[in-house]
């Protein structure tokens, strides 16, 4: 086996799985920790892990769909044609199975578009209506220029008004919202978190998939 062979099959398996894990912890422990804080201090928390994940897990997704799409196409033969190609799908063990992999692993792009941004961005606007910011050092920053509920989501996500760069700043979430929430309140984000920690469960069921697909193929 060559040696970049071997370095493309470590690094695709071992990002997909522990991303895998990653995100699966979200669902296990970080949530409901979260769900049993009211909504003053559960939005804060959970915009900072929105803020986190985003430059993580994408990036994972990336790198290991990636890896299994060049594994998976050092797999054909030196000389082929699209027929042959075609053939190969069914014939070539290695071929689909590290194109299963790349797929299954990039398939956490489009979910999370599909089926998760509108619960996240409906957390995030409640955060933005009660004060919230996406970090402490972007709720204490000087050049904080906006007020309870003047932000949108995107403009939240896009970092519009924020005093703390999200490439920089490496601080915790922030404590507690600017303003208190009411019973009802509580509640309903309470409901919503519920709703994005079994959606959550699909995404790292995709990223498993992928990881073990790949590991599956580069055991045989």
């Amino acid at each position: 086996m060559a040696a970049t062979t071997l370095i493309f099959q470590t690094t695709s398996i071992a990002t997909a799985l522990l991303s895998a894990g990653g995100i699966a912890t979200l669902s296990v422990f970080d949530i409901p920790i979260i769900q049993s804080q009211p909504a003053s201090r559960s939005l804060p928390s959970i915009r900072w892990l929105f803020s986190r994940g985003s430059h993580i897990f994408p990036t994972a997704a990336i790198i290991s769909s990636t890896g299994f799409l060049y594994l998976s196409y050092t797999s054909l033969p030196a000389t082929r044609s699209n027929s042959q190609i075609l053939t190969l799908l069914g014939t070539n063990a290695n071929f689909t199975g590290y194109l299963a992999a790349s797929i299954l692993s990039f398939s956490i792009a489009p979910f999370t578009s599909m089926f998760m941004i509108p619960t996240n961005f409906t957390l995030i606007k409640k955060n933005e209506d009660k004060g919230g910011a996406k970090s402490a050092e972007s709720a204490k920053s000087p050049n904080r220029k906006y007020a309870p509920g003047e932000r949108s989501a995107e403009e939240s996500v896009d970092g519009k008004g924020d005093g703390a760069s999200q490439w920089t700043d490496l601080s915790g979430p922030m404590e507690k919202t600017d303003l208190e929430t009411t019973d009802e309140e509580n509640k309903e984000v309470g409901e919503l978190l519920e709703k994005f920690k079994w959606l959550n469960w699909g995404r790292a069921a995709l990223m498993s998939m992928g990881g073990v697909v790949g590991l599956i193929t580069a055991l045989r």
